[in-house]
């Protein structure tokens, strides 16, 4: 149990560290705000499989082939076409196949990340036993982190205190407590956890985000990375600072 908790403190350490690193990477790109509100029509998801998404109505090209779930940002109707945005990619899509999405009701064990737990002391020993040798060490002055860099995963970690503050998994070994992987379809994720808090557009992938407290009332945030084939790329978890 120990070395569980010291390799969560490690995994969350160099997750941070990156966190931080692809947080202003991406606020660098930014394609607009974050967006929210989809309780009022905003995004829709998909009620079937395997579906079409075209570079424009009817007749269009394929441009990606979407499974059910998929998360969709409706830019405007058109009859029974939706021109709309999935991750960071605008097509079409037939709108009888979608539907309004839901939020289920999560808990902080439906996003903890196994081996990964903010907070927690952070034991390096213990954490090259579990993950491997440290591939990179560093600090992070304006943060006062330590960003620990293992072979499929990067923990941030407190200079003074050494506790977990993030981590980011790339491991695709790795199955979330929801059963989601690396690779898995970004449709897959959102019907295992729901519509997402808020989604963030980059240059490169598309950020789902969802947030709450833990028993300790501490705001934190669980975040899926998708690249442009809606591939899940990353999983991030990470302590937020408290308003």
């Amino acid at each position: 149990m120990r070395l569980l908790k010291t390799i969560g403190l490690t995994l969350l350490l160099a997750a941070g560290m990156q966190l931080c690193a692809a947080a202003e990477k991406q606020e660098a790109f930014y394609t607009g705000e974050k967006i929210k509100g989809y309780d009022k029509g905003s995004f829709v998801v998909l009620e079937e499989d395997d579906i079409n998404f075209r570079s424009a109505a009817k007749d269009g090209n394929v441009l990606k082939v979407l499974p059910h779930h998929s998360l969709l940002r409706v830019i405007r109707q058109s009859g029974d076409w939706l021109e709309a945005e999935s991750d960071g990619v605008d097509g079409f899509i037939y709108a009888p196949y979608t539907v309004a999405g839901n939020r289920d009701e999560l808990t902080q064990d439906d996003f903890a990340l196994g081996y990964a737990a903010i907070g927690q002391q952070f034991d390096e020993q213990e954490a090259k036993e579990r993950l491997g040798a440290v591939k990179q060490e560093k600090i992070d002055k304006k943060r006062k982190q330590i960003n620990y860099t293992f072979d499929g995963a990067v923990i941030s970690v407190a200079r003074k205190k050494q506790a977990v503050e993030a981590i980011r998994v790339v491991d695709p070994k790795y199955i979330t407590m929801r059963g989601v992987s690396i690779g898995d379809s970004a449709g897959r994720a959102v019907g295992q956890y729901g519509m997402p808090d808020a989604v963030v557009y980059a240059a490169d992938n598309t950020t789902y985000e969802y947030f709450w407290q833990d028993d300790k009332e501490q705001p934190l945030r669980f975040a899926l990375e998708v690249d442009k084939q809606s591939r899940v790329t990353a999983f991030i978890l990470e302590k937020l600072k408290e308003k």
